[in-house]
């Protein structure tokens, strides 16, 4: 089978002639944007040969009102496509989508509301700090910040569905928030789940599919449990739950990961301990429904062969 049909069924539970395999990483930052952009997405699939691409989105989000309190959240309007800087992005795409292999399946990197909000405002590197604007804000006046993150929920969905129609065969969306030191289950529950889930929904509507990438540390798996994504992929390294746990909070869907992301054996061990880590990891979760993968993006100058030997060890399983 070629790679759109071994995904296709991977994620409908269907016996596969290998175990499919997503890694990535952050390019460099020459390479982050326009044609050093899609030299580096080529690269890196001439180097690895993937079962699936991730495509890379460096472009942020843009709030073009000032925000310095939970009220200001209330004057958002929501901006034109042709306002919202992600044009170069579709661009990028299109780009890539003409140049690559037509079985190679494609997700577009979609970043969630809530880090979507934290961009735009705040900009880039400081997220994790729980006193960040954004954070603060939805702690203080919830209600309020819920009419800025709706916005930004429909440009991201409006985003997803550009990329659909553009030839993305799905979405990566990097959901931020659930982290158990961040916000109270209540407040996440009914003031960023909700707008996670409406991407979501929106990518499913339009006929994508869509990957859940929960992002960070110590995260709260269950909280996520009905969010209708195909395939969900989280920090089993740095939580509590594991891929087993996954199958519990997520039945029926198709569960990514398996190795650590930025130490451990695929980025530290040898060849051999790379084969037999990727085969306890299919024997501890199933050969159904799994994409061996890692918690998160790898090191950008992890050595291309590291990757190369889950993917075939995985390929033999």
């Amino acid at each position: 089978m070629d790679r759109k049909e071994l995904l296709k069924a991977t994620l409908a539970g269907e016996n596969t002639d290998r175990v499919c395999c997503g890694f990535w990483y952050h390019f460099d930052e020459e390479h982050k944007f326009g044609k050093k952009s899609f030299e580096a997405h080529m690269q890196f699939c001439e180097s690895i040969n993937p079962d699936i691409l991730k495509v890379m989105n460096e472009h942020t989000f843009i709030i073009k009102e000032k925000i310095s309190t939970p009220e200001d959240w209330k004057k958002i309007t929501r901006l034109p496509f042709s306002e919202t800087g992600y044009e170069d992005y579709l661009d990028e795409f299109k780009a890539l989508k003409k140049a690559l292999p037509k079985d190679l399946p494609l997700f577009a990197t979609i970043h969630g509301v809530l880090v979507s909000a934290y961009h735009a405002t705040e900009g880039v590197g400081n997220f994790k700090n729980v006193e960040n604007m954004v954070s603060r804000h939805l702690r203080q006046d919830p209600d309020a910040v819920d009419h800025g993150l709706k916005i930004i929920a429909q440009t991201l969905t409006e985003l997803s569905e550009k990329l659909i129609d553009a030839g993305a065969d799905g979405i990566f969306y990097a959901a931020l928030g659930g982290e158990e030191y961040r916000f109270s289950e209540d407040l996440f529950l009914n003031h960023v789940k909700p707008f996670d889930k409406m991407v979501i929904d929106g990518i499913k509507a339009h006929g994508g599919m869509s990957i859940l990438h929960i992002c960070k540390d110590k995260i709260r798996l269950p909280l996520y449990s009905g969010i209708d994504a195909d395939v969900i992929n989280w920090d089993i390294h740095d939580c509590k739950y594991g891929i087993e746990d996954g199958r519990k909070y997520f039945p029926q869907k198709t569960i990514l990961g398996g190795f650590d992301d930025r130490s451990g054996i695929l980025v530290e061990g040898t060849k051999q301990e790379i084969e037999e880590e990727t085969m306890r990891i299919i024997q501890k979760a199933g050969r159904q429904k799994l994409i061996i993968g890692a918690d998160c993006t790898l090191p950008g100058d992890i050595a291309p062969w590291r990757i190369r030997t889950a993917i075939e060890a995985a390929h033999r399983s």
